[in-house]
């Protein structure tokens, strides 16, 4: 039996304030129902991501995250190549929950997109205005995060998915090799979100541990955070059960370790106070 100061997630166990660090936008009629959802498990703050390629996308997220308070944060995206860049980040730095720009690498076809001397001027802007990036991979890519962590140092960058492993085929490298080579770059942190979709149906958590378990040893609880990935996960889970599997993937835990994983890591990379 486990010491009392580790814990799995159960029916009785009080869970600590969270942060899901990772929802997407929806339908402005599903709000109601998805703040009683969050209501009911805890949630107390969410990060509102855009990762669409759309300036009308992204200005629709924005205008959401403003009328909601369950968004404490949004990651929004913008073309960092655009040489009116700086002009669009002021416009967007204008909504006073912004925190970063949000990038699916994942839809280029250059596996080193990322460092492309167009994006990376860009990205240094970002960073220069002190704001994060949220990035979307495929395993094929995450190499070129580890490029862009090193380029920009100063660019705290949140890796969604844990990098996207095709769990669903049990294949666990390249991508474990790249991401023991990115773990130490002290400005990227990952998230233990949208597993259950990447595993096969039916998902299981001891499954998707064999993925989340090398990265609590590779980035530690200090640089992993919760996100569900709603409503990407309906089809396939309940919210609880993406919370419960997110606890389970991650290991034993400390009241303390569990407190960054659900709400302390995300709280401190995006700035929440």
């Amino acid at each position: 039996m486990l010491p009392n100061h580790y814990l799995y997630r159960n029916e009785t166990m009080d869970l600590p304030p969270i942060v899901d660090a990772h929802r997407l936008p929806a339908a402005p009629e599903t709000a109601d129902d998805f703040a009683v959802l969050l209501a009911a498990r805890g949630v107390q703050r969410t990060v509102l991501v855009q990762p669409e390629p759309s300036a009308v996308a992204t200005d629709a997220a924005l205008d959401a995250a403003d009328s909601d308070p369950l968004v404490a944060a949004a990651a929004v995206w913008a073309d960092v190549t655009s040489r009116g860049l700086g002009k669009t980040l002021r416009q967007l730095e204008r909504n006073r929950k912004l925190r970063g720009l949000c990038l699916p690498a994942c839809k280029e076809p250059d596996n080193h997109w990322l460092t492309q001397p167009a994006v990376l001027k860009g990205l240094r802007e970002v960073a220069q205005r002190g704001l994060s990036l949220d990035v979307i991979v495929e395993p094929r890519q995450v190499s070129s995060v580890r490029d862009l962590a090193e380029a920009v140092p100063d660019l705290r960058i949140a890796v969604a998915h844990i990098g996207s492993p095709f769990i669903a085929r049990s294949e666990r490298e390249p991508w474990g090799v790249h991401m023991l080579n990115l773990a130490p770059c002290p400005n990227v942190w990952v998230k233990v979100s949208g597993l259950v979709t990447l595993d096969t149906e039916p998902w299981s958590a001891a499954h998707l541990r064999l993925f989340v378990e090398p990265m609590v040893r590779l980035f530690g609880y200090r640089r992993m955070m919760f996100g569900s990935d709603w409503p990407n996960h309906v089809s396939v889970a309940s919210y609880e059960q993406v919370l419960d599997a997110a606890i389970e993937a991650a290991g034993p835990m400390t009241d303390a370790q569990l407190a960054e994983v659900l709400g302390g890591t995300a709280a401190a990379f995006y700035r929440l106070g």
